[in-house]
């Protein structure tokens, strides 16, 4: 009997663990194409120009004169989508109230959840971006 029912205990251990699994791979899945489908690249690359137009006028003027502009956008966009990834990767694994909580939820509010992670990241890779270019004005 409690042979039984320790096989039992590890069955609902080991199917919640693929369940999980599941629940963070569907997630992840839907935030790389978010990512990919709302042109967050060009969102990211504008917003890079923009801190570099009004904020950055002398780290911009470097780049013009040495002819490492067109490489800075280059790495933006790799970055943000590197970035982007990472951290939807971090809070799916790492948060494991978001995975529980999102697992209970009906359609409209796994919409709602889904949004603001993903208002979340954006905010994250947009503070890496910016801090990316105070670090690389003062590294040179």
């Amino acid at each position: 009997m409690k042979s039984w029912l320790c096989k039992s205990k590890q069955y609902q251990k080991d199917f919640y663990k693929k369940i999980k699994g599941e629940i963070i791979m569907t997630l992840y899945e839907k935030f790389k194409e978010k990512y990919l489908s709302d042109n967050l690249i060009d969102f990211f690359i504008e917003k890079r120009k923009f801190i570099l137009e009004n904020n950055k006028k002398d780290y911009l003027d470097y780049l013009i004169k040495e002819g490492l502009l067109e490489e800075d956008i280059t790495n933006v966009a790799k970055m943000s989508l590197d970035l982007f990834i990472a951290q939807a990767q971090m809070i799916l694994i790492h948060d494991k109230e978001i995975v529980e909580t999102y697992s209970k939820l009906n359609k409209k509010q796994k919409s709602m959840l889904f949004s603001e992670i993903n208002k979340k990241l954006r905010c994250m890779v947009l503070n890496e971006i910016t801090y990316g270019a105070e670090l690389e004005q003062y590294q040179r």
